[in-house]
């Protein structure tokens, strides 16, 4: 990766242009928008409320947002998605559990 975000033209209902980088919440987006995703382009961000602070608070916790001092931060897009994969990794066992004790109740049904 280059450093810099391409920016790639959709076809949005009010002609939006979106980053190529799919990210969620109502934090990173903002990130993004403002183009602070590396080092050199941190912006400074104060969370809005205390739900916003405590989801902020976990991204720097899990290395999605990075500061540079002063208040400014930046969006690490890599750290981002390494999280992402690791809460998915996690869920999995549980689905798996949830599949097969539904098909256990299933099948013990159909017997009856």
């Amino acid at each position: 990766m280059s450093g810099r975000l391409t920016r790639v033209a959709t076809s949005g209902p009010r002609g939006t242009v979106r980053d190529r980088y799919l990210v969620h919440g109502t934090i990173a987006p903002r990130f993004v928008a403002a183009h602070a995703v590396i080092a050199d382009d941190a912006m400074p961000f104060t969370p809005a409320d205390a739900r916003e602070a405590k989801a902020f608070a976990a991204m720097i916790a899990d290395g999605s947002i990075r500061g540079v001092g002063q208040g400014r931060f930046w969006f690490d897009m890599h750290a981002y998605e390494t999280a992402a994969a690791a809460r998915r990794a996690k869920r999995v066992p549980v689905l798996l559990m949830v599949a097969l004790l539904v098909a256990a109740v299933a099948v013990a049904f159909y017997r009856i």
